[in-house]
């Protein structure tokens, strides 16, 4: 019987094994469903999206930041006159000729104005306006650095300049 009691033990240490090895008592193995219940439950879970969709309102559109828009000063319209102006800046003569060595005729003082009748340049002193005095004084020749021009000058007629004095002794 002292054979015996060693296969007795290895039946034991065998059966309690397969007793603890009970497939259905396994936490690592997952219980089995059947096809009906996967469907259901997928069928569950579409119509859940469906509604979770139909009631997500939609997103919200970005709307850009505003530009910082720069402010730019719009000009006063202002009248131009049908004819150039010239105001002069100081006293300035008036003379016969647009250059210094033609006589002084008259004076624009300072602030007065007179009318633009023609224009000439000259190689050394620059540009010479041609006036016609509004009012007292003589029509001539005044030096452009000594006055201001108001209005378009594109249309004042380019003038000759009258013979140069000749000299006296």
């Amino acid at each position: 019987m002292q054979a015996g009691k060693p296969t007795f033990a290895l039946i034991i240490l065998i059966g309690s094994l397969l007793c603890g090895c009970n497939p259905s008592q396994d936490p690592l193995m997952t219980p089995t469903r059947s096809g009906e219940s996967i469907i259901s439950t997928a069928k569950a879970y579409a119509e859940q999206t469906r509604q979770a969709t139909a009631q997500t309102p939609p997103p919200t559109p970005i709307t850009p930041s505003p530009t910082a828009v720069r402010e730019t000063s719009t000009p006063e319209p202002t009248e131009t006159p049908g004819i150039p102006i010239v105001t002069a800046d100081y006293n300035a003569y008036v003379r016969n000729g647009p250059d210094e060595v033609y006589q002084n005729i008259d004076y624009l003082l300072a602030g007065q104005t007179a009318e633009v009748i023609g224009r000439f340049e000259n190689n050394n002193t620059g540009t010479w306006w041609y006036i016609r005095r509004i009012g007292e004084g003589k029509d001539g020749w005044i030096w452009g650095g000594a006055v201001t021009l108001s209005g378009y000058a594109g249309g004042v007629l380019v003038l000759e300049a009258p013979p140069t004095p000749t000299p006296t002794e």
